[in-house]
């Protein structure tokens, strides 16, 4: 009988409907709905929605609605299955749908949230993406939060990070904590406003941490902030990521290792977390740790695994010019010209400078010499030739060389050594003079791909040589450190020479000199 009179109220409200009456036919759906009539309930909810029908409680006070309150209570109960209540989501569903029909915002969230993970009812982003627009338009912090990820992630609408940004703000300022992170990451990323660290930072540290929070976190104190005091901190909160199973935590604490930042350098821990990460399959991990394959860093050198690793990673321009190395080094795996210019070129494709790379294989596939073995009778002979030294100038790769021109008689004879054997040299003629000079000094410097550092006594001791080698070591030049006579060096030299190997000038022929300096990291780029 009731469902009877609920259908002959229903037709009035849609007869309302029809002539436009909006405010009379919500008021007949509702008197229907209430009798539990399904299509009354439809075209109720649909009015609202579209906003021809107003119901929602102007800034809603929780005892506004003892009924609506009561019903939304309900809700709760059956949804978390508290006070004795056993888990129901669809009778959580009607107790909101009800409460949300009498205009409890509150209670429109909750219907909101039934809407968009399909509790209780048939998942449906509109519908879910209405309900929170009107909790949100009544001041609801949490409905303001869920509107805002919507349109954060492109649910239910249209992606827009400017909206989001601004509902993730206004969540944030009615201290609903779940928009902290979201609000977080559009600082952090520049999504809707303009990337600020020091804001992502306020925010990341609110959150309750997780791995991706705290990599985040140390992502910033490493190398967003400006202070060195910074890395010790990043290193602190990697480590709480590393706690929490996060594998950008295992790498960027392998990089603060590798590199020495705000913690003593350890290759055989950096290693290590490479390795660890790697294990988890991450790409990133691959390129790093094939670099200590590469180099011998924190292992044993073994140029097939950095080729499998390399190839594992993400390619870009200096890992495909790795692999084009180790292609034409033919260490450890079959030498292949062919091979190494495909990857200079794909590197250089890929913005990293590699002409004279594909320069030097393009001569040696067209059979063009390019004198790289040992010839004693040119060491011999050419090594005391008297014949002026000329500096290098030019766009190819080249060594920048570092002495002491007390030395200058001793270090002119290993140059003139290194230039008959074809490499490109630039080494400055002992006049130190203004700043134009002191830039000039640096640019090249900055320019060099290697940097041969000449130890001796007067060489330590000049405040030039180790502006000059510190200036290196931050640029992450090659270096190669050549003794010309017996030192004791500081710590900082020690330091900043790391586990490079040393020539000894004065105990090796120079034979075994020459073989000694070719095995160098790279040194072919700096030939003709």
């Amino acid at each position: 009988m009731e469902q009877t009179e609920a259908k002959e109220i229903y037709q009035m409200g849609v007869e309302a409907l029809n002539d436009c009456d909006y405010r009379m036919a919500g008021a007949y759906f509702k008197n229907a709905a209430k009798m539990n009539y399904k299509p009354a309930i439809a075209a109720l909810e649909k009015l609202i929605l579209e906003g021809k029908y107003k119901n929602v409680q102007s800034k809603q006070t929780l005892s506004s609605n003892t009924e609506s309150k009561e019903l939304f209570e309900k809700g709760v109960d059956y949804y978390r299955g508290r006070n004795n209540t056993k888990i129901d989501y669809v009778k959580a569903f009607e107790c909101f749908l009800s409460s949300s029909i009498d205009g409890y915002a509150s209670a429109m969230n909750w219907l909101g949230y039934c809407y968009e993970y399909g509790k209780g009812t048939k998942k449906n982003l509109d519908s879910a993406f209405g309900w929170y627009e009107k909790a949100a338009n009544a001041n609801i912090a949490n409905a303001i939060y869920h509107l805002g990820r919507l349109y954060y992630d492109g649910k239910g609408v249209q992606q827009d990070y400017n909206k989001a940004f601004g509902l993730f703000k206004k969540a944030c300022d009615l201290r609903e904590s779940l928009a902290y992170e979201y609000l977080a990451d559009c600082y952090f990323y520049g999504q809707g406003t303009k990337i600020n660290y020091e804001k992502a930072l306020q925010f990341y540290l609110k959150v309750k941490p997780r791995g991706v929070i705290e990599y985040k976190i140390g992502y910033i104190y490493a190398r967003c902030l400006s202070t060195g005091s910074d890395y010790p901190k990043a290193a602190e909160h990697f480590q709480k990521g590393i706690d929490f199973g996060n594998t950008k935590s295992m790498i960027n604490l392998g990089i603060l290792y590798y590199e020495g930042k705000g913690i003593q350098q350890d290759y055989y821990k950096a290693f290590e977390l490479f390795k660890k990460a790697s294990d988890l399959e991450n790409k990133t991990a691959y390129a790093w740790l094939a670099e200590c394959y590469y180099y011998g860093n924190g292992t044993k050198k073994d140029y097939q695994k950095a080729l499998q690793l390399y190839l594992k990673g993400n390619l870009y321009g200096y890992t495909q010019s790795q692999i084009g190395r180790i292609y034409e080094s033919g260490q450890d795996v079959k030498k292949n010209l062919t091979e190494a210019l495909n990857w200079y070129k794909k590197a250089n494709e890929s913005g990293k400078d590699c002409k004279a790379d594909i320069e030097r294989i393009n001569n040696l596939l067209n059979k063009k010499p390019e004198n790289k073995s040992i010839d004693k009778t040119k060491v011999e002979t050419k090594a005391n030739s008297n014949k002026p030294i000329k500096a290098y100038e030019g766009d190819k790769p080249y060594i920048f060389v570092s002495y002491s021109h007390t030395d200058s008689k001793v270090v002119k004879e290993v140059l003139q050594m290194l230039i008959n054997q074809g490499y490109r040299i630039w080494f400055d003629e002992g006049i130190r003079a203004g700043s134009s000079w002191t830039e000039n000094l640096m640019n090249h410097i900055k320019n060099a791909s290697h940097f041969i550092f000449f130890l001796s006594r007067h060489s330590i001791n000049s405040k030039y040589c180790l502006k000059e080698l510190r200036f290196a070591d931050r640029r992450n030049k090659i270096i190669i450190p050549i003794c010309i006579e017996n030192v004791n060096v500081s710590d900082e030299i020690d330091f900043l020479l790391g586990e490079v190997q040393m020539l000894f000038k004065n105990n090796l022929e120079k034979e075994e000199f020459m073989e000694k300096f070719n095995s160098s990291n790279h040194i072919e780029i700096c030939s003709r």
